[in-house]
């Protein structure tokens, strides 16, 4: 009887302790089509284009499971996407102690301090090894996060150039991921929409932006509100908060907001797409239950002490 019961604990622990492989698939769409270079598409402002660059660097991985715990991915995991060489890139991101992936954590960008450091000093088959054409802006500035080419206005005679960077736009975005299991490795499912890497920017006259302000930060900014949908909380590096907004597309009146910690929030506002602010909710406690009556795209803006801005995420209400 005793090695019976000592081989169900055996067995018991083994089970609490069994790893997974996870890896990331990203699905890379131009609105419901299959991304690919020199395909016609069109952002939100009805403007055509045509996609002939397109690279971006995501790093620093965060997996969200079994009830909203947070598993860090070692940071050594990065990757340089590359959407005109596959219509799905997947990343492995290690074995984990996960059962039920609710989302993925990560960064638009490369993280400091790999960012300011030598490109060269990287094996040739490294993400942030030199390549062609140059991902590498310069020693002060680092990686170009994203790099968006293509051609626009009439006849597609225009060319749109936007390199997003700068150590200020490593932005943070959270995604729920759909699972599958694929030959014993647990896969998390995202798409990109890079129509939406477009979003709100005037192409028809041609566009050509690169740095750390204007059209380049806006493509980073699209990214990380955009790009993948159904955003839980997409926050600043810079940010000192935690929070989520559900369900997220809302399908009711009812969205709840709740905070990890309130010490530093004051509150809350809901704006539409044309930046009017809707609602105004003062932070008393840890989850606030807000009525929204129309649908819409919403933004959801927390503010700090002294009128501080901490963090924001879309919200949209069907």
């Amino acid at each position: 009887m005793k090695k019976i019961l000592l081989g169900l604990t055996v067995f018991l622990a083994a089970q609490m302790w069994a790893q997974t492989d996870v890896s990331l698939q990203i699905h890379h769409k131009l609105a419901t089509e299959p991304f690919m270079l020199d395909a016609t598409a069109e952002n939100n402002l009805g403007d055509a284009f045509q996609a002939t660059r397109l690279e971006y660097y995501i790093s620093q991985f965060s997996i969200i499971h079994d009830g909203g715990i947070v598993t860090d991915v070692p940071l050594e995991i990065l990757d340089l996407v590359n959407p005109g060489e596959e219509t799905e890139t997947i990343i492995p991101l290690g074995n984990f102690d996960v059962t039920e992936v609710e989302s993925i954590r990560f960064y638009i960008g490369v993280q400091t301090p790999e960012n300011n450091e030598d490109p060269t000093l990287w094996p040739e088959d490294h993400p942030l090894a030199p390549k062609s054409p140059s991902m590498h802006w310069g020693w002060a500035a680092g990686y170009r996060f994203i790099a968006y080419e293509g051609l626009s206005g009439d006849g597609f005679s225009q060319i749109f150039q936007m390199h997003g960077l700068g150590n200020d736009n490593y932005f943070r975005t959270q995604v729920d991921v759909e699972t599958e299991t694929v030959d014993g490795v647990l896969m998390l499912n995202i798409t990109g929409d890079y129509t939406e890497g477009l979003r709100d920017i005037e192409l028809s006259g041609g566009v050509i932006s690169h740095g750390e302000a204007g059209a380049a930060k806006q493509v980073l900014e699209n990214w990380r509100d955009y790009v993948f949908g159904n955003n839980v909380a997409s926050i600043n590096s810079s940010d000192k908060i935690e929070f989520k907004v559900f369900p997220n597309p809302a399908s009711n009146e009812t969205v709840h907001v709740q905070f990890d910690n309130t010490d530093e929030v004051e509150r809350i506002e809901i704006l539409n797409q044309l930046g009017q602010v809707v609602l105004t909710e003062n932070v008393l406690q840890s989850t606030l239950d807000l009525n929204i009556p129309e649908a819409g795209v919403y933004f959801v803006n927390v503010y700090g002490k002294d009128n501080a801005f901490l963090a924001k995420t879309k919200l949209v209400v069907q």
